[in-house]
């Protein structure tokens, strides 16, 4: 049998309204004061991949005004490596993934990264509260700080 042209069309709206709701949700959550996202997951204490609006499936950001430790083999020593862990550590405690932040978003890094100041749920401001615990320091692009040397 035959479905009729009036029910297919009904059952292709509601695929499409099912399909296309998460992005409606994300574009949703805008803001006057700046962009909301929603944090996906921590890569390290200054680098994040954040869904927005224009990217529902998240992206990588990196936050302005600070910069952490390298990790890894980045890190230039001993030392920068533990300050990096407490860093992505700190990160991971004021940003769990799924909780969401208010984004100024400002162009984007060498790497394609999104670059954006961050506040927090509370109205701190990111950069401010990791400068603040010694895990970050103040960075408004050039050279960075040396995390090996006191």
């Amino acid at each position: 049998m035959r479905r009729p042209a009036t029910m297919t069309w009904i059952i292709y709206f509601h695929a499409a309204i099912v399909a296309l709701s998460p992005i409606f949700s994300v574009v949703s959550m805008a803001s006057p004061n700046g962009e909301v996202g929603e944090i996906a997951r921590i890569i390290d204490g200054d680098t994040f991949v954040v869904r927005h609006a224009g990217a529902p499936n998240g992206e990588p950001m990196r936050a302005m005004h600070m910069d952490t430790p390298e990790k890894g083999d980045r890190a230039r020593c001993q030392a920068e490596r533990t300050l990096a862990r407490r860093a992505s550590d700190l990160a991971r405690r004021l940003l769990p993934p799924g909780s969401r932040v208010r984004l100024q978003p400002a162009g984007r890094d060498r790497y394609g990264r999104l670059l954006a100041a961050i506040t927090l749920a509370d109205g701190r401001d990111l950069a401010r509260v990791m400068i603040a615990s010694g895990l970050a320091r103040p960075y408004e692009g050039g050279r960075k700080s040396d995390w090996c040397r006191p």
